[in-house]
């Protein structure tokens, strides 16, 4: 199955055509009207010949004061000004990224629109739930390092209480295992023996 040739290539096939066809026709005229002007090309430069050398020469002295001037000058443009442009541009190409990205989506949707076309919609949040996963995960996996990293606390070491003075001697009086001294009782700094008859 053949294809037919677009309308572009065959306006570009057309425009090939007129112009070789143009050229093939000015060619002998052009060589003619060259040929024709030469003699007083080649005379107007014999007349202008000494007084182009006398300009040079009389421009000479003030090329010779100017050069130090334009080589300064290129030098300051090279150093100072095209950086400061290009800082410029890049920074007008950082702030201008949103409006350009804003600009295409619509130049999109307009040619989608042109084509009679639907523009798809995007779906914007699956990233944000991908990003609101990979925060916790990053959070929690940050959580049980800080754990594993704490040292482990070890409480204080604790020594028995000191029995007070006075406990001593009445288990020493009651004797061991005696019912005055079954049920004893602390109160702040005072230690008092209860009998069972009491409670």
């Amino acid at each position: 199955m053949f294809r037919s040739k677009s309308d572009v290539d065959v306006a570009k096939d057309r425009l090939v055509e007129t112009w070789e066809t143009t050229r093939d026709a000015l060619a002998p005229r052009l060589i003619a009207a060259r040929d024709a002007v030469s003699p007083y090309v080649d005379e107007a430069g014999e007349r202008m010949a000494p007084y182009v050398g006398e300009a040079k020469t009389r421009l000479q002295p003030a090329v010779d004061r100017i050069a130090p001037a334009v080589d300064t000058a290129r030098t300051k443009l090279k150093s100072d000004v095209t950086p400061a442009v290009l800082a410029a541009m890049e920074t007008a190409r950082e702030q201008s990224a949103p409006a350009r990205a804003e600009a295409k989506e619509r130049a999109s949707a307009a040619l989608l629109a042109l084509r009679g076309e639907q523009p798809k919609k995007v779906r914007r949040w699956p990233v944000a739930l991908v990003c609101l996963l990979g925060g916790a995960a990053a959070g929690a996996a940050v959580g049980i390092m800080r754990s594993q990293q704490k040292p482990a606390v070890t409480p204080p070491s604790t020594t028995p209480p000191t029995p007070f003075p006075g406990t001593t001697s009445t288990a020493a009086a009651g004797g061991a295992g005696s019912p005055a001294t079954e049920a004893q009782s602390v109160h702040g700094a005072a230690t008092t023996t209860r009998a069972p008859s009491d409670s």
